[in-house]
């Protein structure tokens, strides 16, 4: 049954501007242990000691040794269901971060989902110099800093600055979270207190 917020409009609104259910890969980039529930690496640390196992059969070792290394074949999967089984609240978390904010944050399913490059800052009056908003996205990443956007309607983009893994896009996609999270409440929320920004969304 997805989650019901009962509270005020912002938490009416977060709850809307997100999936009814998360699915495995969106809860798991909420957490930096949903790396754990990943399948292929799941697959990967079972067929490990599944291996480990096998070879201690066919060298007949005793039962010291085979019993605890058949135990650990079984070991990723049930730590994965663990961490699956506690990150069943991930919406309700992220639904409760979006209303804390100021202003929407829109599509952050795309973050959730491992995509999404920037994030389009659209601004209700003034827009603040690149240079000075660039000064303030330095302390949270280097790699994140504004790449465009335009004037006469009030947009900024910033760029997230997150690089895909191709050995690991599980850790990448909370990294991708993770820095959204800092991105806005770190430099967006306090700049909104001079420079009133009507929306951000994720790109």
């Amino acid at each position: 049954m997805p989650d019901v917020t009962h509270g005020s409009a912002a938490e009416q609104r977060a709850a809307d501007s997100v999936s009814a259910r998360f699915t495995r890969l969106m809860n798991a980039s909420t957490s930096r242990w949903g790396v754990l529930t990943d399948p292929p690496l799941v697959a990967l640390a079972s067929g490990v000691f599944l291996l480990a196992f096998l070879a201690a059969l066919g060298r007949d070792a005793g039962p010291s040794v085979a019993r605890p290394l058949g135990a650990l074949v079984l070991a990723p999967i049930t730590v994965a269901l663990a961490v699956s089984v506690a990150l069943r609240g991930a919406r309700r978390a992220v639904v409760a971060w979006l209303a804390r904010q100021p202003f929407p944050v829109e599509n952050l399913n795309a973050v959730l989902n491992g995509l999404g490059e920037a994030l389009e800052v659209t601004f209700a009056g003034a827009v603040p110099e690149t240079a000075e908003l660039n000064a303030e996205l330095d302390k949270v990443h280097p790699d994140a800093f504004v790449t465009g956007g335009v004037e006469d309607a009030r947009t900024l983009d910033i760029r997230i600055g997150v690089v895909d893994s191709k050995r690991n896009p599980a850790a990448t996609n909370h990294q991708r979270y993770a820095r959204v999270r800092e991105l806005v409440e770190r430099v967006l929320v306090p700049l909104a207190e001079r420079y009133p920004i009507q929306s951000v969304r994720v790109k």
